[in-house]
């Protein structure tokens, strides 16, 4: 009986070590890459959309919190092997910087302080707090690329259900037209806000609720199924109400308002049906008492210390030398010459209305057109160099035409294979409409001589460029034609421009570029 309170004693203080450990190298790599922490903060404020950010971290130490009796019997001991991934995280976040690629730093910051935390807690501990450590994943603002799609698919169920329900519906892209009024289909309609809030609540219920993995999987495949089928219905729910109402409801902020409320009870009603087939927690056996006492907490806290201080180093020592390879001289490409007349290809004046692809931030662009026989193709050039933060070729919001265009509209995508300087290269292709003509128009982009559509591959050259010392220059070429009847007509303008002058486009960029 003399060794109860000693083990009392003893457990305690190695739960607070655990505690303060964790803390500690959490904090300090927080502290060693804080820009990269300031901007998921900034992103959770400006965006309602990763709003559920603040909770994260509240609710981890919640979940951590209700398991502090069986984390205080486990032993605290650093595993060494969990500071690999402090590393390799660390070299990530570096790749990102150089790259400009945001969310790679994020999840990178993320990984280091998962692996910190493993590190010098030790796997037991580590297992036990495997969920609430998972969980953090959701403080990551990741979503964006699904936008495109959820749109798509949010005007696609839209219309669908209109027509369905005996309603007339002019479609071009994710605008459509019906008797009462027009309609868009935009970010705040994608249903994002409601996927990712739905996923976290779900993931968190399904933990909480049951016990069996099958369960929680399911209960989490369910959370993502239901609010994009719900925002489908919110969708069609709201295009009606205005079209009944003569567009005196739900036609301004009250229809964000009129969603939240459905979204709200959809997911009421959810959690309820998943509550019929519970799994209370079993009971816990009784420990049986044991008379050793756990080793003396100053024998323990020196690994623990050791693993702080290695996990920091590992994790810190890649923003110096990022910043380093960032800092190196590079020479600022010059003004873009303009392209050659060749094969033919004659300039000629720029149309009306002129349609410019939205790239925001080149240090250098040019915007020329082009006559043979009766056809006119535009080519567009922006340069970037030394990119940075704002001033980067690859970010959500350069594109085609933004989704906020007044008079322009995407109402087609894809891929197609194209000659282009006597290599054959995959370019996104789309039909732009807007204008008394839709157009057709190809876009790729020139990395440090190499050709691609691809985005995560342009970011991957940039990165490569700088990590050995090579300028990042790098350019979008985008070429387009009226598409006039019949519709194959701006595609052969198109196949014949990239192979007749191909040669002058690029004599022109090199140019730029010669340092």
């Amino acid at each position: 009986m003399h060794f109860a309170p000693e083990q009392r004693v003893g457990t305690a203080t190695a739960g607070r070590l655990a505690a303060i450990a964790a803390a500690l190298v959490s904090l300090g790599l927080i502290a060693a890459f804080w820009p990269t922490a300031q901007s998921i903060e900034a992103i959770w404020r400006r965006s309602e959309t990763y709003a559920h950010g603040y909770v994260v971290v509240p609710i981890l130490l919640w979940l951590v919190w209700r398991e502090r009796d069986a984390l205080a019997r486990l032993p605290v001991r650093p595993f060494w092997p969990a500071l690999a991934l402090v590393a390799a995280a660390g070299f990530a976040w570096m790749l990102g910087s150089l790259a400009g690629v945001l969310g790679l730093e994020h999840f990178a910051l993320l990984f280091m302080v998962l692996g910190g935390i493993v590190a010098v807690v030790g796997l037991p501990i580590a297992r036990a707090i495997a969920f609430p450590l998972a969980f953090l994943f959701f403080a990551v603002p990741v979503g964006e690329f699904l936008v495109p799609m959820l749109i798509d698919r949010t005007a696609d169920a839209t219309v669908a259900a209109l027509r369905l329900t005996g309603v007339p519906v002019f479609r071009e892209g994710n605008h459509f037209a019906i008797p009462s009024g027009r309609w868009s289909v935009v970010e705040a309609c994608s249903g994002i806000r409601y996927l990712l809030a739905s996923l976290m609540a779900g993931t968190l219920y399904a933990y909480l609720t049951y016990r069996s993995l099958r369960r929680r999987l399911l209960f989490v495949g369910v959370s993502i199924v239901v609010p994009i089928i719900a925002n489908w219905l919110r969708a069609y729910m709201i295009v009606m109400i205005g079209h009944l109402s003569g567009n005196t409801l739900a036609v301004g902020v009250d229809h964000i308002l009129y969603g939240w409320i459905f979204f709200g009870v959809v997911i009421l009603v959810m959690f309820w049906i998943g509550s019929f087939w519970r799994e209370d927690e079993p009971d816990a056996p009784a420990a049986p008492a044991r008379p050793a006492a756990p080793a003396p907490a100053a024998h323990r806290a020196a690994p623990v210390a050791l693993a702080i201080v290695a996990a920091l180093a590992l994790g810190a020592l890649w923003r110096p030398l990022g910043a380093a390879l960032e800092e190196r001289a590079q020479v600022a490409p010059a003004g873009i010459p303009a392209v050659q007349s060749a094969a033919g290809w004659q300039s000629a004046p720029a149309p009306d209305p002129v349609w410019t692809p939205h790239y925001v931030g080149p240090q250098r662009e040019a915007h020329q057109w082009f006559a043979k026989d009766g056809r006119v193709v535009g080519v567009y050039v922006a340069l970037y160099s030394r990119q940075t933060q704002g001033n980067e070729l690859i970010v959500s919001h350069n594109q085609l035409v933004p989704p906020n265009d007044k008079q322009w509209v995407k109402v087609a995508e894809g891929r197609r294979a194209m000659d282009w300087n006597g290599d054959s290269i995959t370019v996104r292709a789309a039909e732009i409409a807007g204008g008394p003509q839709p157009l057709a128009a190809r876009a790729w982009y020139w990395v440090n001589g190499r050709f691609t559509a691809s985005d995560a591959l342009a970011k991957a050259l940039l990165a490569l460029a700088k990590v050995t010392l090579d300028p990042d220059h790098s350019a979008v070429i985008v070429i387009y034609t009226p598409k006039t009847d019949p519709a194959a007509r701006g595609e052969t303008a198109l196949d014949a421009f990239a192979r007749e002058m191909a040669p002058a486009v690029m004599s022109a960029l090199r140019a730029a570029t010669r340092h």
